[in-house]
C-alpha cells in the first residue's frame, strides 16, 4: 500500500477548527444523513487541499472512510489525517484500465457501482463532462455514458452506505442531471472567518482592531490566497498598517488576474458640473446609514449612465465612489462574451464577491456593448444580472454607462430595474469653465488658487471649445501643456531647482483646439441621435448653466 503525506502547519488542533469551513462541512454531512448517495461541491482549487482535510477529518470522527480519485492519475487512495498531515494510502483493490476508449478513463464509477466498501468517495475532474451538449459526438457520447453512470450510482447507492461527492472548481451541470445531484459551492470567507484565521496566524502583539482592519482588507479573498498575500506582506514590513496597505493591494492584482476586473479604492478627483447628480451621490451616501436601514430604506437597485463618449461617465462613478467612500469594482461587461460557455460561470462567481465585499461600488462599463449581437448569451447574462440586481441582499450600489441606450434590452431599462437614469450631456460653458480650471491647475499655478484668463478670454475660449468634452477638453490642456514647454526649454533643461512655473496661454489652447476635431462636431448626426434618445429615458445631470458665461448671461449691445 503507497502512501502519500501532505503536510499542513497551524499553531494548534483548535486554529485547525477555525480554519474549517464549517457550513461547508456542515451541509455535506447533512445531505449524507437524508441517504443522497451523489452530492456536488464547488471549491475553488486554491482551497482543495483544506478543504479535503476538512472532510477527512469529520469522516474520521464520524469513524466513516473517505476516498479520493483524481482523472489526473486514475489511482484510489484513502484519505486520513494524522495530526498535521493529510495521509493518502493508495487502494490496491482498484486498478485502472488500459485505455482503449473515453470511458475507460471513467473506470471507477463502474467500480464505486460494484464495490462492497463503504464511505465516502470523492471524484475530482468529471465536471466538464457534466455541462451543457456538444458539437463533438465523441465528447458528446463519452458524456451521455458519464451522466447515465452516475444516475445509475444515485439509484443503485441509495440506503447502501456509500456517497459519491463530485468535486472541482465549476460545478455547472446540465440541466437533465441537476435535478439528481444536490450542489452546494464553497463560499468566500466572511470577515467573520477571516478574522479568526488571521488571530492564529499574526503576532500577539496585534490588536483586535487592527486584525479587523485587515480582515476587511482581505475580504474577496480565499484563506488559501490570504495566507499568501499575507506571507508576500510579512516579508517587507511588520506593522499592522503597513501590512494592510500591502495586502489590500496584493487583493487588487488578484482580482484582476482572477476576475478580469479593477478594484479601486475612493479616488480624490475633482468633477467639473453635473451638480443634479452630485446631489443625488449625497442621497446614496444616507441611504447605507443605519438609520436608512432603521427605516427599511434602501439604495437604488440601479443607476443608469447615458449620454456620448467622453462626457464623464466613468469619471462620474468615481466621483460617487468619492462620495460614498467605498471602492469601486470596473467591469467592462462586454469582456463576459470572451469567456463563451464559460461567460455564466465567471458573472456567477463575479456576483457573489460583490456581495462578500459588500459595501462597493459595481461600475459596469460600456454596458450597452455587451448586447450589441442581441444573442442568446447576452440575454442570458441580462436575465442573472437582473435576478442578482432584483434578490441581492448587500449594500452594492451597481452603476452602468451606455452611449447606445436603444441597444439595450426593453426589460433593462422599464421602471424597478436601473431606478435612477442620468443623462450625461455635453456640458455646457459653465462646466466647461470648470473642467478647463482642473485639467489647467495640474500645470499652472495660475489656476490653482485663483483665474489665469480674464472673463474675456475665457469666452473666447469658451466660444472655441463649444460642443467640446471633459476628456477633449482634458487632450486640449495638456497639448496645450506640452507645445508651452516645448517652446519654453531646449534640449538642456535646466537642474528642477530653477524650472520657471508653466503659464499656459490662451492663444496654446485655441491652436491645441484647432487641431482637434470634437467628435460632436465629427459625428454630429450619431452624436444628436445618443443625446435624443438620451431625453427621452433620462434624468438631467446638470441644471441650467446659472455661470457668468452662459448664453443668457452675455451682454449682445456690448
Amino acid at each position: 500500500m503507497e502512501t502519500i503525506f501532505y503536510n499542513f502547519y497551524y499553531q494548534d488542533d483548535q486554529q485547525i477548527k477555525k480554519l474549517m469551513n464549517t457550513a461547508l462541512i456542515e451541509q455535506v454531512f447533512d445531505l449524507i444523513k437524508l441517504n443522497n448517495p451523489l452530492i456536488a461541491i464547488e471549491s475553488p482549487l486554491q482551497e482543495r487541499a483544506r478543504l479535503l482535510k476538512s472532510i477527512a477529518r469529520e469522516c474520521q470522527q464520524k469513524h466513516v472512510l473517505c476516498y479520493l480519485w483524481t482523472l489526473s492519475d486514475d489511482q484510489l487512495h484513502q484519505l486520513e489525517v494524522n495530526g498535521q498531515d493529510l495521509i493518502l494510502q493508495q487502494v490496491l483493490e482498484y486498478q485502472p484500465m488500459t485505455k482503449n476508449k473515453r470511458e475507460d478513463y471513467f473506470e471507477i464509477l463502474r467500480f464505486w457501482k460494484a464495490t462492497e466498501k463503504e464511505g465516502i468517495l470523492i471524484l475530482e475532474g468529471i465536471f466538464p463532462w457534466l455541462g451543457d451538449s456538444t458539437t463533438d459526438p465523441d465528447f458528446f457520447l463519452t458524456a451521455e455514458w458519464i451522466k447515465s453512470a452516475l444516475i445509475n450510482l444515485k439509484l443503485d447507492n441509495r440506503n447502501s452506505n456509500r456517497t459519491a461527492i463530485l468535486l472541482g472548481p465549476n460545478a455547472s451541470l446540465s440541466s437533465e442531471i441537476t435535478a439528481f445531484v444536490p450542489t452546494i459551492t464553497q463560499e468566500l470567507p466572511t470577515v467573520e472567518e477571516i478574522s479568526n484565521y488571521l488571530q492564529g496566524i499574526l503576532p500577539k502583539n496585534y490588536s483586535e482592531k487592527e486584525i479587523h482592519e485587515i480582515a476587511l482588507a482581505a475580504v474577496g479573498m480565499y484563506l488559501a490566497d490570504i495566507e499568501y498575500g499575507i506571507n508576500w506582506a510579512t516579508a517587507s514590513c511588520t506593522k499592522a498598517q503597513e501590512l494592510t496597505k500591502k495586502l489590500s493591494l496584493y487583493k487588487t492584482d488578484l482580482l484582476r488576474r482572477v476576475y478580469n476586473i479593477e478594484f479601486l479604492q475612493p479616488p480624490a478627483i475633482e468633477v467639473g458640473g453635473l451638480d443634479l447628480m452630485q446631489e443625488s451621490f449625497k442621497t446614496y451616501k444616507r441611504l447605507l446609514t443605519p438609520l436608512a436601514k432603521a427605516y427599511n430604506l434602501r439604495l437604488p437597485k440601479g443607476i443608469l449612465l447615458i449620454g456620448p463618449p467622453g462626457t464623464g461617465k466613468s469619471h462620474s462613478a468615481k466621483a460617487c465612489s468619492q462620495r460614498l467612500g467605498i471602492p469601486m469594482i470596473v467591469l467592462e461587461w462586454g469582456s463576459f462574451r470572451s469567456y463563451g460557455n464559460m461567460a455564466e460561470y465567471k458573472l456567477k462567481n463575479l456576483l457573489a464577491l460583490v456581495d462578500r465585499i459588500n459595501r462597493v461600488i459595481l461600475y459596469l462599463d460600456d454596458f450597452d456593448k455587451g448586447f450589441t449581437l442581441n444573442d442568446d448569451l447576452s440575454r442570458r447574462l441580462a436575465g442573472m444580472l437582473l435576478t442578482w440586481m432584483q434578490e441581492r441582499k448587500s449594500d452594492v450600489l451597481i452603476i452602468a454607462s451606455a452611449n447606445n441606450i436603444e441597444w439595450l434590452p426593453p426589460e433593462l431599462t422599464r421602471s424597478g430595474r436601473f431606478d435612477d437614469i442620468f443623462k450625461v450631456d455635453l456640458p455646457n460653458n459653465g462646466e466647461r469653465h470648470s473642467i478647463f480650471k482642473i485639467h489647467l491647475a495640474r500645470f499652472d499655478y495660475r489656476f490653482r488658487d485663483r483665474d489665469g484668463f480674464s472673463d474675456e478670454e475665457w469666452r473666447r475660449l469658451l466660444k472655441a471649445t463649444h460642443r467640446c468634452v471633459g476628456a477633449e477638453i482634458q487632450a486640449i490642456v495638456e497639448r496645450a501643456a506640452i507645445s508651452t514647454f516645448c517652446l519654453m526649454f531646449t534640449d538642456d533643461v535646466p537642474p528642477v531647482g530653477e524650472l520657471p512655473p508653466l503659464e499656459i496661454r490662451l492663444e496654446a489652447l485655441l491652436s491645441a483646439r484647432n487641431n482637434m476635431n470634437p467628435l460632436a462636431i465629427r459625428e454630429a448626426e450619431r452624436i444628436e441621435g445618443m443625446r435624443n434618445k438620451a431625453d427621452l429615458q433620462g434624468l438631467p445631470s446638470s441644471p441650467l448653466d446659472s455661470s457668468i458665461y452662459s448664453v443668457g448671461n452675455v451682454n449682445i449691445f456690448g
